[in-house]
């Protein structure tokens, strides 16, 4: 029991102070389960006793621990406001044990029994981390990277905009082709800015694949399974004497897959940045 004590004071002192080190590579923030269950213990305002009890894995069936775990998905990003399960970003809060071949397929057969769509999101949250606990491996209290929500990532272009001095208007008018990212320095500049920002891409290192597959879900499928065609691919381009920004650009464009990953997100924060940028819509009108 003494022992047990002193683990779970530990872990609440490690949750209460572990913030300081939350953001890492520019924009990346790490976070692990136990940190986003004290956040949400305290915004949605339940006792103490509650979060000893989560840091033990005893996830009670009761109303609060599923709005809670709501809370956590949606701050680890494995879960979104529409209900919307991100596996691959949940999955890697888990260790699969490494003889078990079935522990996936048990996985989605059991969210399929106890989280159906027509299920409410608290309901549907609780029961879908409960199958994760219970069928597809030992669950990792060591933080993660975090995928950036959209609200981040406009914030990010937001900087690298004002930061370059790039209008909005021309960052608008590039995302209408993937081409026009590489066509002029400002445009290539600005892609990179933003994947420094972002913590997807380092000069010293290129793209990170792990980083992108978290934060986009592979493309196609196994597109990110063999790191090693991506590395060659932006060793190939090293060779080849491109400034920060070219290199940045095209290793992006032909490495790691930017018109399916990068550019959507783009066309997504466009409205959210007009918003914040204040900038009027563009109407399209028909020719008579």
């Amino acid at each position: 029991m003494f022992t047990t004590r002193l683990l779970v004071g530990a872990l609440v002192s490690f949750g209460l102070t572990a913030w300081s080190f939350a953001f890492t590579e520019h924009g990346a923030i790490v976070q692990s389960i136990v940190q986003a269950q004290h956040e949400c213990v305290t915004y949605l305002n339940l006792p103490k006793h509650r979060l000893y009890q989560y840091l033990m894995y005893n996830y009670s069936n009761d109303a609060k621990t599923k709005q809670m775990l709501r809370c956590v998905g949606l701050i680890l990003q494995w879960w979104k406001s529409d209900g919307t399960l991100n596996e691959h970003v949940l999955a890697q809060y888990f260790m699969p044990d490494t003889s078990d071949s079935d522990y996936y397929n048990r996985t989605y057969r059991c969210i399929g029994r106890k989280a159906p769509v027509d299920d409410d999101l608290c309901s549907r949250a609780f029961e879908t981390f409960q199958c994760y606990l219970q069928q597809y491996g030992e669950l990792l209290n060591c933080p993660k990277v975090v995928p950036l929500s959209d609200e981040r990532l406009t914030e990010t272009m937001h900087f690298c905009l004002d930061v370059l001095d790039i209008p909005f208007s021309d960052f608008e008018q590039w995302t209408s082709s993937s081409e026009l990212f590489l066509h002029t320095e400002p445009a290539r500049c600005l892609l990179r800015c933003f994947t420094i920002r972002a913590g997807l891409y380092s000069d010293q290192h290129g793209p990170f694949a792990d980083r992108f597959k978290l934060q986009f879900g592979a493309p196609k499928p196994d597109v990110f399974d063999n790191e090693l065609e991506g590395d060659y691919c932006v060793a190939r381009l090293r060779r080849e004497g491109h400034d920060a920004c070219s290199l940045a650009a095209r290793s992006l464009y032909e490495c790691y897959y930017f018109a399916d990953t990068l550019l959507p997100t783009f066309v997504r924060i466009l409205p959210l940045l007009r918003l914040v940028l204040h900038q009027p819509e563009v109407e399209t009108t028909e020719m008579e």
